[in-house]
């Protein structure tokens, strides 16, 4: 041992017998060793007390100076944990204050020694008399700022995790078993210091975010929200940052936005904004308030009515280049304009479009993606905002920036904004979906989301509506590309709208226009156990319209292929009985898609044509609700349900049936100002140009013969003038399979000598490579005959058929035929005044 320290120690010794004796400095000898940390001197005097019955005395000992320590008190201000730890071992007066009236915890706190805390805490001192809890709080809530700002720090340090993975503390329980919460509050409402609201703000957010569950008491304390909310006029940018982080945090959850908005936060935040310009501060302003507004149409509304407001968002925060402002900015947008027409409406007039548009050139691809969702929010089911985004050429930006990105995220948002943009417009879907490709299309399926799935199938949707030509097949293109059994997967989802559209896909790939059938589509269907699928859906799904469907998505693939037929027959449980029922249903939705179902199933098929009419009959009059209806597009379909049904009506001779049918048709055909309408009559008609007889199953019925009696290759010649693609292609197939009835190859070719390109486009979509032409080999070599000899032009009717090249799906126009002077003839023995609307002049 150091002589130096024998000495003491005998000094020491000596001083027992002066144990009651102060020194100079007011200290006892209990008090001096306590200070040096001399733990066995301590207990020699604490021993030694006990045994002259004068223990309490000396554990009660104040030092006579300002402080008026005890040994347990000087031990905790000087870190002393060994004598503390002596000291508990006797009856010790946990409670006892010093001259400050600062108690255990307290003096360990303000001498900012965690060490010290740490082990008072854990030592879980909690006695009737005292609560090191409740002691340490009380400390937080001084009104003398430095020591609740010692305190306030110290709770910060406790309660902090050493690293990102570890643990949480364990001392929130306790802190928070001991009102920490309302503490933390009378601190917002209470406290002016700067120092101690940034402390308390942090320890709120760190106590909300390690333990989210306690947010729910806060709908039980009075003007909880309000206490934080006045800090939004604080100066201190400190606080406005940490406030704003603590309210974002909060507005994640739903149950606390009405107490919130309840307590002025929408209009306490719009003040804010408009005095901060800070991208530092404000950021978690906007994206609180985005969280907000997502929540209730009625807080739309609150901002919809500061037009001061919106347009400080347009002039001054979208001028601002700060990346992290633009996205939160915008974000806000987004959410602001969700659903709500009028303030999209506003936003556009105030120029939104412009600043979103230019969004899509930045480098950040965050950025890019968020500006693409505010302009799918912008312009949803708002006509007015599409149109100005068409004007300022959207469309063509985003399919460039879809080109050009192999990032997911940012393709799943850019097809869904590009069929928001078109969501009006059939033919502008179609001129999109050709743009970005079939094959592009398809491979978006493998992409990990769901949200893009529906718009993707719409696009093919669109696509398979047109009829094939010389140059594109989307049929053929959809299977080389593999698309049809991602679309046989898709019918496994649970989302209605979703399975619907796949299935009306699924029936044009296998059913193009005019029903010509794709006998290798069908078949693909059913390698990839798509019919099994599709009988489930047809017999056992919730919804009616999607049995309905279904059952002719079922139809479809049966169209002309036997063999595809039979396996329907004996799959699970599939009963032409169940399609019956769905006549019966009270929606007229349903029953016309089930009777065309019928038809469908029937059309050329003399097996299933004797099947159903052994054993079904229906009534006229079920069809006959829909023939009288103002709605042409029912018309039309039931008139040609009508026509390949007749055999199942028995009130009604069949030739009469056919003729109600035909005559139907015609009459659409030529008086009907709908271009759409004109095509699907177009399409009927097709349909029909080529029905076999159920008995003599290589012979026409007699239809064809009969279109043609009423001028019907005129009307659908007429169709050439139509913008629609679509419309084009549905007469020229009808043309085609009525150009083998010898009077329509007649009236055919003498309308193709008045106009020549008709037989340009009938050459496109009936003369397609590796099949048979649909077009007559008669007309074909007519025409050519007369090409060959030259022989003189036919009078034009006033037609001005254009000149066209093919460019992918679409027709473009390069020039006007010269104008005829020729006025058509009018026959005094016609008694009809068949309806023949002007051809539009294009360019």
């Amino acid at each position: 041992m150091h002589p130096s320290t024998t000495i003491y120690n005998t000094e020491m010794n000596d001083e027992l017998t002066k144990v009651n004796v102060y020194d100079d400095n007011g200290y006892l000898p209990i008090h001096r060793a306590t200070l040096n940390g001399l733990d066995g001197i301590v207990k020699n005097i604490l021993e030694d007390a006990e045994k002259r019955n004068d223990l309490k005395s000396q554990l009660e000992a104040i030092t006579h100076d300002e402080d008026e320590f005890t040994p347990l008190l000087l031990a905790t201000t000087s870190g002393r944990l060994e004598i503390i730890n002596c000291l508990l071992e006797y009856p010790v007066n946990l409670n006892v204050i010093d001259a400050n009236g600062n108690d255990i915890i307290s003096i360990a706190i303000l001498s900012q020694n965690e060490r010290t805390v740490r082990y008072i805490l854990d030592l879980s001192i909690i006695t009737e008399q005292y609560n090191v809890w409740k002691s340490l709080l009380k400390l937080f809530l001084s009104i003398k700022d430095e020591e609740s700002l010692i305190c306030g720090r110290m709770i910060e340090s406790l309660t902090r995790r050493p690293a990102n993975n570890s643990p949480i503390s364990s001392y929130w329980i306790p802190l928070l078993q001991n009102d920490l919460l309302s503490t933390l509050f009378q601190l917002f409402t209470l406290s002016k210091n700067d120092d101690v609201l940034l402390t308390t703000f942090i320890l709120f957010y760190n106590v909300t975010t390690e333990i989210p569950t306690i947010k729910n008491e806060l709908k039980t304390i009075k003007n909880a929200f309000s206490s934080m909310l006045k800090h939004t006029r604080s100066t201190n940018p400190e606080i406005l940052i940490i406030l704003g982080r603590v309210l974002l945090y909060l507005s994640t959850d739903k149950s606390l936005i009405e107490s919130m908005v309840e307590q002025d936060l929408i209009e306490l935040l719009m003040k804010l904004i408009t005095k901060e310009h800070s991208s530092q501060i404000i950021c978690s302003y906007f994206d609180c308030l985005s969280n907000v507004i997502s929540n209730s149409f009625s807080y739309q509304q609150k901002i919809a009515n500061s037009k001061d407001f919106l347009l400080l968002l347009i002039e001054v925060y979208l001028e601002d280049f700060d990346l992290n402002l633009s996205l939160s900015v915008i974000r806000f947008i987004r959410q602001l304009v969700k659903n709500n027409e009028t303030i999209q409406n506003i936003l556009a007039h105030y120029g939104i479009c412009d600043h979103l548009l230019s969004a899509l050139t930045a480098s950040s691809k965050e950025l890019q993606q968020v500006s693409i969702e505010a302009i799918q929010a912008l312009s949803y089911k708002n006509a007015r905002v599409q149109d100005i985004l068409l004007r300022e050429h959207a469309i063509e930006q985003l399919l460039n920036l879809l080109d050009k990105t192999n990032m997911s995220t940012l393709q799943i948002v850019i097809v869904c904004t590009l069929w928001t943009l078109c969501e009006t417009s059939s033919t502008r879907k179609r001129d999109v979906a050709t743009k970005i490709g079939v094959k592009k299309l398809i491979s978006f399926y493998m992409l990990k989301s769901d949200e893009h799935l529906l718009a993707v199938t719409e696009a093919l949707h669109e696509l398979t509506k047109g009829a094939a030509t010389i140059k594109l097949n989307i049929q053929e293109e959809i299977n080389q590309a593999q698309g049809i059994p991602y679309l046989i997967r898709l019918l496994k989802l649970n989302d209605q709208t979703l399975v619907l559209t796949v299935l009306r896909t699924l029936q044009l790939i296998c059913c193009a226009p005019g029903f010509v059938s794709n006998r290798n589509n069908q078949e693909i269907i059913h390698n990839n156990d798509g019919i099994k699928l599709i009988v489930a859906l047809a017999m056992h799904a919730k919804s009616d319209i999607v049995q309905v469907e279904a059952a002719q998505c079922l139809a479809c693939i049966a169209l002309g292929n036997m063999e595809c037929s039979t396996i329907i027959e004996n799959t699970l449980d599939f009963s032409y009985l169940h399609i019956i029922y769905l006549t019966q249903t009270t929606k007229s939705d349903v029953q016309l898609k089930a009777s065309n179902t019928l038809a469908t199933f029937i059309y050329n098929n003399s097996h299933i044509r004797t099947h159903l009419s052994k054993y079904y009959q229906l009534s006229f009059d079920y069809f006959d609700k829909f023939l009288q209806t103002n709605d042409e597009f029912i018309r039309c379909t039931a008139a040609f349900q009508i026509v390949v049904l007749s055999s199942l009506i028995s009130e009604q001779k069949r030739s009469v049936t056919t003729a109600i049918g035909c005559g139907i048709l015609i009459d659409i055909l030529r008086l009907s100002e709908v271009d759409k309408v004109k095509s699907l009559a177009a399409e009927c008609i097709a349909r029909l140009a080529h029905m076999k007889s159920g008995s003599e199953i290589h012979k026409h019925t007699g239809v064809p013969q009969s279109l043609i009696a009423v001028d019907a290759i005129d009307y659908l010649c007429n169709l050439f003038s139509s913008s629609n693609d679509i419309t084009i292609g549905n007469a020229s197939i009808a043309l085609g399979f009525l150009s083998y009835v010898p009077e329509g190859r007649r009236k055919l070719l003498n309308r193709c000598r008045s106009e020549p390109d008709i037989m340009n486009f009938l050459k496109i979509y009936n003369c397609l490579p590796g099949i048979p032409p649909r077009l007559s080999a008669s007309l074909i070599e007519d025409w050519e005959r007369y090409d060959t000899l030259k022989l003189p032009k036919l009078r034009s009717r006033g037609s001005s058929i254009r000149y066209f090249r093919v460019l992918s799906n679409n027709i473009e126009r390069l020039r006007i035929a010269p104008p005829s002077t020729y006025i058509k003839e009018q026959s005094s023995t016609n008694t009809s005044k068949f309806y023949s609307s002007s051809i539009r002049q294009k360019i």
